[in-house]
């Protein structure tokens, strides 16, 4: 099996474990599927149209983190506040956005990779995973972590997108220093990525059988 045969197989995992269990979800888990349901059509449109010709799928990188972000952070704005809509989540998804549109309409062509952008997301993104755990850690009501879904899911959350900030802030400067070693990089990150699903499904087969 090939890395992009696995990395198929992996994305389906929990792609599919959340749509069994969707409707036993509460409104956190929902969010995070959709997140989940996002990238898994993005990674079908992308690589269905690299296979009828398409060289450059940079927009779809832009999109997928104009998309994916505000999700993740009504996800997070539901976790530590209790409500997805919060000044918190409008406030940061505004900003965000906002600067996506400069950065698109002055700054960046959409056909290059978003370097800038995908760092601010990243970076928000790891803090917000610390901040749950803070909170968890300080208000110690639950009893379990092992058994908690939204651990499972941080924790995926965290790893990815700490892996995802050393790529995207390194990858640059390691292709114009070796093709090769770049190559080990995107294999390394490739693996980081299966962990992530597989953390998911955990979480989403978790999260249903809970309830």
């Amino acid at each position: 099996m090939s890395l992009t045969d696995f990395l198929w197989v992996s994305i389906l995992f929990p792609f599919t474990t959340g749509l069994f269990y969707f409707k036993r979800f509460d409104t956190s888990i929902k969010l995070f599927y959709l997140y989940v349901l996002y990238g898994t059509v993005n990674e079908v449109v992308t690589f269905v149209l690299r296979h009828l010709g398409l060289n450059n799928t940079m927009p779809f990188i832009h999109l997928y983190q104009m998309v994916t972000f505000p999700i993740l952070v009504l996800f997070y704005s539901n976790l530590i506040f209790k409500k997805a809509v919060s000044r918190f989540s409008i406030v940061l998804i505004s900003i965000f956005e906002f600067y996506n549109f400069i950065n698109l309409t002055f700054i960046q062509s959409i056909y290059e990779y978003p370097d800038i952008t995908r760092t601010i997301a990243t970076f928000v993104v790891i803090v917000l995973c610390i901040w749950y755990f803070y909170r968890v850690m300080v208000e110690a009501k639950i009893m379990s972590l092992w058994d908690e879904a939204t651990i499972w899911i941080n924790g995926a959350l965290l790893v990815y997108y700490s892996g995802n900030l050393f790529f995207t802030v390194l990858f640059n400067v390691i292709l114009e220093y070796s093709r090769e070693f770049s190559k080990i990089t995107v294999i390394s990150f490739s693996v980081i990525l299966a962990l992530f699903y597989a953390l998911v499904t955990v979480g989403f087969w978790k999260a249903g059988r809970s309830r």
